[in-house]
């Protein structure tokens, strides 16, 4: 019953492997090397986000006036944009080229068929019309047609969020991003790259966006009012200046002395190093920041939405419990599947799973029926007995039956375990009909490590999980139940309302919302967001890419997609979503030690607004210069702090 696939094909030109090489580069000179995708923030992106702030524009502004009108010494306070910047940009940098040492270790290659000659090829060699192979185990890495598929399924939860593995045919599409876990194929290459339907999806994500924390739009709203303040007290110092006939050289110290101490200029770069502190030590455990302020925005989450794929589960199975048939026992049904899962030859995920919970030594093999999609049961022949795994639907469960059914509408993965007295059919797809059930296996997704504890310290610090996934509802609805979020009900997220307020309502009150599009992800996300809610979005995947830049926050699993990768402001490299009960930890920390301090600067913008509407209303000279403030405001302050 095996089955191989040809070494030529006939390509849709007629040439009978595949491109020629020849034609391959000329169709790639024709269309042009495809740029390489991002893979982190650009350096631009960094610098723009680290150099044009509020804060550094208004000290920028009567610095230039410094340098024009006064005297260089007195511009000493432009060393505070060199040193704010400058952290930003370092630690920010740092974590972009680490992200970019991933993209290079774990880029994908193709195996390409040019000149009937099989080869790999990386993925920005590929042509439309190339011929590419698929084993288990590789990824997809360009949008086509099928020519070939034996047993071909496929694991596309990167595009879809749906953990279950599609059966695919010749002449179906493939996309990329997808994986081969079973079987193999051949496929036309239609669109690499930029054209994919990954890149389309991702759409104008690409591009990083700069999200402010809420100690940064505090402190916004203090330079904003303190410009305010700098307008009228300015007016009120150049006035009495200009009635005294002061030289302008001596007008313009005179105002910047003023104006320039009341910026709290320490507290933002007491604020760049709280972040970069943070980073590095977040770094240590293997999370890197890609914008500084996003361990401290974490720390004013209210709802973190969660993908389930990846997020809470990991891509092995799990045994969650067996029920035996009338007159087996438990230990009979454990050392039969024991038996039969270190048997078989071929082991898929549910039979690594099985083997895993119940190890046993391999025994000889008489006989053996591989499992496929196509027949859903496998049989395997050994010491003399033949046992059966498959799909309930496959075997006369008796009163198993009600039990398999109310396990399969709760979304777990139901197997039926029987045995029979007749050997294996060779030539058929229907298991025997002679046998009897022992009992069925429920197999659920395998959860993250520390997944429960993770969760139930985020309910507790009062953030609410909502699970969005392209997985059906019944079965996210399960795997949230398992973690231990509240499930009111599993809502289906191909049908939610175009209404807003609908939608606003609907946002707020689900916990679990299966089947739902990139699309819709990004809807809900946008729709917390516009009700006041401080999102955060944690996914993997390029389905996730819209909702990552809706959110607030963005955190990607480090084996996720690099696009995924690519727009977040936190990654999480061990792809552990335990890690975000430190990450909170981290940055509650910060956000109370700025808090602590914040009050010092403003004392100081104070005492800068005191000596303006006194000595400097006054007939005497002002007693102060912009250097004097700047090192008695880093002497007293801004080392200390």
């Amino acid at each position: 019953m095996a089955t191989t696939l040809p070494d030529a094909h006939q390509h849709a030109a007629g040439t009978p492997s595949g491109l020629s090489e020849a034609e391959a580069v000329k169709r790639l000179r024709r269309a042009g090397r495809p740029a390489r995708p991002a893979t982190s923030r650009s350096y631009a992106s960094i610098v723009r986000a680290n150099v044009f702030t509020v804060f550094n524009a208004i000290l920028a502004a009567f610095g230039a006036l410094t340098l024009i009108f006064g005297e260089w010494r007195d511009a000493l306070f432009l060393g505070i944009i060199l040193a704010n910047s400058g952290i930003g940009i370092y630690q920010e940098g740092r974590a972009k080229r680490a992200l970019d040492r991933l993209a290079l270790l774990v880029a994908p290659h193709a195996r390409v068929v040019r000149d009937g000659i099989e080869r790999e090829a990386p993925v920005a060699d590929l042509v439309a019309g190339d011929l590419v192979r698929l084993r288990a185990g590789d990824q997809v890495v360009a949008d086509g047609t099928l020519l070939d598929a034996v047993e071909l399924r496929l694991d596309e939860s990167i595009l879809t969020g749906e953990s279950e593995p599609a059966s695919r045919r010749a002449g179906e599409e493939v996309r990329s991003g997808s994986f081969a876990v079973e079987g193999g194929g051949a496929y036309e290459v239609h669109a690499v790259c930029a054209d994919s339907f990954a890149a389309r999806i991702t759409g104008q994500a690409r591009t990083f966006r700069h999200p402010r924390s809420p100690l940064e739009r505090a402190v916004n709203r203090l330079l904003y009012s303190l410009v305010g303040l700098v307008l009228v007290l300015g007016g009120v110092l150049i006035w009495s200046l200009y009635h005294r006939d002061v030289p302008i050289h001596e007008a313009v110290a005179t105002s910047s002395a003023g104006v320039v101490s009341l910026v709290p200029e320490g507290l933002i770069v007491l604020i760049s190093l709280t972040y970069a502190a943070a980073a590095v030590r977040m770094a240590r455990r293997g999370i890197l920041a890609q914008q500084l302020n996003a361990i401290e925005s974490l720390a004013s989450v209210e709802v973190i939405c969660v993908d389930k794929t990846g997020t809470l589960t990991e891509s092995s199975l799990r045994v969650a419990s067996l029920i035996t048939a009338e007159g087996v026992g438990g230990a009979e049904m454990e050392r039969i599947l024991a038996r039969v899962a270190a048997s078989v030859s071929a082991p898929n995920a549910t039979i690594e799973a099985i083997a895993a919970a119940y190890p046993a030594q391999a025994e000889p093999v008489a006989a053996e029926v591989p499992f496929s999609s196509r027949r859903r049961w496998s049989g395997i022949e050994i010491g003399g007995e033949t046992f059966l795994l498959g799909a309930p639907e496959r075997f006369a469960l008796d009163g198993l039956a009600a039990q398999a059914s109310a396990h399969q509408q709760e979304g777990r993965r139901v197997l039926a375990l029987a045995r029979s007295p007749a050997p294996l059919p060779s030539e058929t797809d229907t298991p025997p009909t002679a046998s009897e059930p022992v009992g069925i296996v429920v197999i659920a997704e395998r959860l993250r490590p520390n997944i429960e504890a993770t969760v139930a310290f985020l309910l507790s610090e009062g953030v609410e999980l909502k699970v969005l996934s392209g997985d059906a509802p019944a079965t996210v609805a399960s795997i949230a139940r398992d973690v231990g979020i509240p499930v009111a009900a599993a809502i289906d997220g191909s049908r939610l309302p175009e209404s807003a307020e609908e939608l606003a309502q609907l946002a707020a009150e689900a916990t679990v919302i299966g089947r739902i599009s990139p699309e819709g992800k990004q809807a809900i996300v946008q729709s917390l967001h516009d009700s006041g809610r401080y999102v955060a979005m944690l996914g993997d995947g390029v389905n996730d890419v819209p909702a990552l830049k809706a959110s607030r926050l963005a955190i990607a699993q480090g084996s996720g997609s690099q696009m995924a990768r690519s727009v977040s402001d936190l990654v999480l490299l061990s792809g552990d979503f335990a890690a975000v009960p430190a990450l909170v930890g981290e940055g509650r920390r910060a956000l109370r030690n700025l808090q602590r301090v914040a009050k010092l600067y403003v004392t100081k913008s104070a005492f800068a607004a005191f000596l303006i509407l006194t000595i400097g209303l006054s007939s005497d000279a002002y007693p102060l210069l912009p250097r004097h403030l700047t090192l008695t405001a880093a002497l007293t302050i801004g080392i200390p702090t």
